[in-house]
């Protein structure tokens, strides 16, 4: 989170910068309403992220589920986020299990599959909050006069954005090595239960 701090205090100052050196004597507005509005457009933005995520949150868990298309994650993409070098970075970014009961920056009970269930039934809820707040942080735009849209709702929502992309990609990449561990300890399962089956013929 300080990390995340750190990033948003920077890009709101050079927002509010960038502004005052070409937006001032371009649209006639005053230094104080260019400070001012970047920061009420980054906490409005951050205030419609936990909007969607509260509304995306209520939504049945069925429509959250690890074995869905769209929550699969192949190999090749797994190994495109590699390529990103997310092994370096991916314990940079928040992790904000713990308002759900669940951390996801470990796991705590590799071999119990109800316990994986329901951590990559969170992670899929992440994914989608995160994707959601990808577009909807745009609607700042609209906060602000629009001929101001490329000064301040733009380049804020951007930042949000891209924010919010990077925990995509860091869940997507835990959720196939999760999803391998899940089948690993499924036919593990499999094959302990067959091993406990009587054998019909050697009790005749």
């Amino acid at each position: 989170m300080i990390l995340y701090g750190i990033i948003i205090l920077v890009c709101m100052a050079l927002i509010a910068l960038f502004n005052a050196l070409f937006a001032v004597p371009m649209f006639g507005f005053s230094v104080l309403y260019a400070a001012l509005a970047t920061v009420i457009l980054t906490a409005a933005v951050i205030a419609l992220d936990g909007l969607f995520a509260f509304l995306v949150r209520r939504l049945p868990e069925k429509f959250f589920s690890h074995k869905r298309t769209f929550f699969t994650v192949s190999q090749k993409e797994k190994l495109r986020y590699e390529k990103l070098g997310i092994r370096k970075w991916k314990d940079k970014i928040p992790e904000l299990g713990g308002f759900t009961g669940l951390r996801k920056n470990k796991i705590d009970r590799p071999y119990d599959n109800a316990y994986l269930s329901r951590y990559l039934t969170e992670a899929c809820y992440g994914v989608m909050i995160h994707l959601v707040t990808v577009f909807t942080g745009y609607l700042i735009i609209f906060i602000c006069p629009l001929r101001y849209w490329l000064c301040f709702g733009f380049p804020i929502a951007t930042v949000n954005a891209v924010l919010n992309v990077l925990p995509i990609f860091v869940l997507r990449y835990n959720t196939y090595k999760l999803n391998v561990l899940y089948l690993r300890n499924e036919r593990r399962n499999m094959r302990t239960q067959i091993d406990h089956t009587p054998d019909c013929n050697a009790v005749e």
